[in-house]
């Protein structure tokens, strides 16, 4: 018995030691791997921004070069060369948005602001002075709760991205609604602040939930109206995230979409 209950003692041990061995490669071969990735998104994030910026000389020239034909050539300009030039102007001014969304999303999390803690009916403020032309153009009935909680977080960012989500909602608010309407409010769920922007507009596709969240995609009726670089929810996504929250929606066709989100508190 003695004899047994030594070798099993000695077979544990020996297990354990391989099972440690293992676990001290595997964090290692992690560890490894984090490393690899962090540095693959330091290279990405770099060239994105260095060909952006470079992207941004060939634009001003040809608005420069539009503007110069104009000019020069005004009265020569025929009715269509006329139209064609607005065609390269409105392309170059896309395309110039598209670079701009390109360079913000690449300094999210490279370029860190200073963190403070403040509310969100300030942040809220601060968003509508910029849009609330905007949404009163469009006809909307905006509804913002009173009273919501503190924040903590990057103002400039965290506008960013109510921006974003406020414009979407009224981008796909629907031409054909009756009574066009969008509510900013906060709930709690779990003990957690959980903020919503919430719209009663065409709603979103089941299928579409994640790929909204990536780069470049837009959903069908975005296409067809034209407007948007596809970067708005990527944007938004990587700040959220940065900020330690994270963000998800519900939908259903015809009758609206929820955008739920977090931010993690201030620690202590």
């Amino acid at each position: 018995m003695y004899r047994q209950a030594r070798d099993q003692a000695l077979q544990e041990i020996s297990e354990r030691k391989r099972t440690e061995k293992a676990l001290i490669e595997n964090e290692k071969k992690l560890e490894a791997a984090l490393a690899e990735l962090a540095d693959k998104n330091t290279e990405l994030e770099t060239f994105v921004y260095t060909v952006s910026h470079d992207l941004k000389t060939p634009i001003v020239t040809i608005e420069g070069f539009i503007g110069a034909l104009r000019e020069d050539f005004g009265d020569l300009i025929h009715e269509n060369a006329e139209k064609y030039l607005n065609y390269m102007s409105d392309a170059s001014r896309r395309m110039e948005i598209l670079i701009n969304d390109l360079l913000y999303l690449s300094r999210i999390g490279r370029l860190p602001e200073r963190k403070i803690e403040f509310s969100f009916d300030d942040l809220m403020k601060k968003v509508l002075k910029t849009l609330q032309p905007y949404i009163d153009e469009s006809g909307v009935t905006l509804n913002v709760e009173k009273s919501l909680p503190l924040i903590y977080g990057e103002m400039e960012r965290l506008s960013q991205v109510m921006e974003n989500l406020l414009s979407n909602a009224v981008k796909y608010i629907g031409k054909e609604n009756p009574a066009p309407r969008i509510d900013v409010g906060a709930i709690e769920q779990g003990g957690q602040k959980v903020f919503f922007v919430r719209d009663n507009g065409i709603g979103i596709e089941k299928n579409y939930y994640q790929k909204i969240f990536e780069i470049f995609q837009r959903l069908p009726a975005g296409k067809k109206i034209g407007e948007g670089t596809g970067v708005g929810l990527t944007i938004v996504k990587r700040i959220i995230e940065h900020h330690g929250g994270k963000i998800w929606l519900e939908s259903e066709l015809g009758k609206g979409t929820t955008f739920y989100f977090t931010l993690k508190d201030k620690e202590i």
